[in-house]
C-alpha cells in the first residue's frame, strides 16, 4: 500500500495535495484533534481520505490543546501562536505514533509522512525512533515548530541528529518550499486516469475550501490572515 500520513491536517490543505491522483496514494490518513477543524475535514468527499480525530504523539491519553482551531494550536502552552487573542482550549485525545503504526501499517507499505503539528513533531519522531519504526517511512516532511516553543526548542537538534543516524530521509520548509515540491522530489508519479478529471474540477472539496482558496488568491496576506482569524473557521474555537 502507498500511504500518506498528514499529521496536523488542520483544514485539509495538505491532504488535498496528497489526494491528487498523480501521486498514487491508496489512502491519505489525516490526523486532526481540533473539533472545529474536523468539521471542515468531514466536508471532503473522497473515498481515499481517512480522518482520525486525535493527535499522534509519544504517548496515549488525554491532554489540553491550546489555541484549538488556529494554525498555531499546540499541546504546549508556551507555543507562540498565530493569534493568541481569543484562542480556544480543548481537551483532546493523544495516540502513541508507534502504537498506531504497529496496529495499522506494515514495513512493506510505502509511507510518506508530513508533520506540521506545532511542537508535537518531535514527540512523534521520538516515538518512532525509540520503537525502531522510523525506517518504515520512505520520506518525511517536517516543520520544526519547536523553534517557537521555549520549553521544547532544544529538542530539534537532537531529533535531527537521530534521524540522520537512522538514515531517515527528511526535508523541512527551509530546504523544500512546500509539500507539493517535496512530493515532486521524492514520490514517483502514477499514471493518470479519469479520476484526475474529478480531482482537478475540485468536486471533492467542501465549500469552505473554495472560499478560502478564493480569499487567499485575492486578498493581501495581512488582510487574509485577519479575516481568517476573525470570520473564518480559524475563529471557531471551543
Amino acid at each position: 500500500m502507498k500511504l500518506f500520513l498528514d499529521v496536523g491536517a488542520h483544514h485539509g490543505q495538505t491532504a488535498d495535495i496528497a489526494l491528487d491522483p498523480r501521486w498514487g496514494f491508496d489512502t491519505v490518513h489525516a490526523f486532526e484533534p481540533a473539533s472545529s477543524c474536523q468539521n471542515i475535514l468531514r466536508g471532503y468527499r473522497h473515498r481515499r481520505l481517512h480522518i482520525h480525530k486525535f493527535a499522534l504523539s509519544n504517548r496515549s491519553g488525554r491532554t489540553a490543546l491550546f489555541g484549538a482551531g488556529l494554525l498555531g494550536a499546540s499541546v504546549y502552552a508556551d507555543k507562540r501562536r498565530l493569534d493568541p487573542a481569543g484562542a480556544g482550549l480543548e481537551d483532546i485525545d493523544l495516540r502513541s505514533a508507534a502504537a498506531w503504526f504497529l496496529s495499522h501499517l506494515s514495513p512493506d507499505d510505502d509511507i510518506y509522512l508530513k508533520l506540521n503539528c506545532a511542537g508535537s513533531e518531535c514527540d512523534v519522531l521520538e516515538d518512532l525512533l525509540d520503537a525502531g519504526l522510523a525506517g518504515w517511512v520512505r520520506a518525511v516532511y517536517v516543520d520544526f515548530d519547536v523553534r517557537g516553543i521555549p520549553s521544547q526548542a532544544h529538542r530539534q537538534a537532537a531529533i535531527e541528529e537521530r534521524l540522520r543516524a537512522a538514515g531517515v530521509r527528511y526535508s523541512t520548509p527551509a530546504d523544500t518550499p512546500g509539500v507539493a515540491a517535496w512530493l515532486e522530489r521524492h514520490c514517483v508519479r502514477s499514471r493518470l486516469g479519469l479520476t484526475a478529471v474529478r480531482y482537478h474540477l475540485g468536486l471533492h472539496r467542501p465549500l469552505y475550501a473554495w472560499q478560502r482558496s478564493i480569499a487567499h488568491a485575492t486578498l493581501p496576506p495581512p488582510l487574509f490572515r485577519w479575516a481568517a482569524t476573525r470570520f473564518g473557521a480559524m475563529s471557531r474555537t471551543r
